[in-house]
């Protein structure tokens, strides 16, 4: 198989987009999807015959229904955590197909110089990694916000997930290089601020049970 520089450059640069798709993905499952399919749907974006089906007219219709109900149902307190829960596996999901997307398309529709397991395993372990990851620091720092608040900061948590993962679904398509910086910065941030909420959450955890041994002990003396 004889690959030359410009399609391994390509592809490469494909998979950075992709992770930049996938990122999105770990803030709302279904914007970057619905982006995606638009993108597939009109032209710009050729994936290949196997994911064409992306594009198609009930594939956009249901992706963008979904998007919009994601998006309501995270505005509501409560049950943006158990959106959150349920959500793992689906962002898992949606951040290999967004990467095998990006594969696909930089690899050619029919001629691939790059087989296909490995266009589907690192979409899998690069793609789906990235978006769990994200949904995982942004269900902390929610959880974060909910002790904080009590919910009440939630509604606001979840409109910047919601705006930033429409900004940088957008940027992947038509500014993929910015895409990709932001994407990057991004998700440094949001697992180093994430892990400082679980270490601070931890910690109040802690003092809680040593207090309420302390108040234990000084009753029973």
């Amino acid at each position: 198989m004889n690959v030359d520089a410009n399609e391994v450059v390509g592809y490469l640069f494909a998979g950075l987009v992709g992770f930049s798709l996938a990122a999105a993905c770990g803030m709302r499952i279904f914007a970057p999807l619905a982006i995606l399919s638009a993108a597939v749907h009109f032209g710009w974006i050729s994936p290949g015959d196997k994911l064409a089906w992306l594009g198609s007219t009930p594939a956009l219709v249901c992706f963008a229904l979904a998007c919009v109900i994601e998006a309501l149902g995270m505005m509501i307190p409560w049950v943006d955590h158990a959106l959150d829960v349920a959500g793992a596996p689906v962002a898992a999901v949606a951040g290999t197909l967004v990467m095998a997307t990006q594969l696909a398309s930089a690899a050619g529709v029919d001629t691939t110089p790059v087989p296909a397991w490995v266009t589907w395993a690192l979409a899998a372990v690069v793609g789906g990694g990235v978006a769990t990851g994200v949904h995982a620091a942004t269900g902390t720092l929610r959880a974060g916000s909910t002790a904080v608040s009590g919910g009440l900061l939630n509604p606001f948590f979840s409109l910047a997930e919601t705006v930033s993962s429409f900004v940088l679904s957008a940027l992947a398509v038509v500014l993929p290089i910015v895409a990709v910086i932001i994407a990057f910065v991004v998700v440094v941030a949001l697992l180093g601020v994430a892990a400082l909420v679980w270490q601070w959450r931890k910690r109040a955890a802690a003092r809680g049970e040593t207090s309420g041994a302390a108040g234990g002990t000084s009753r029973a003396g």
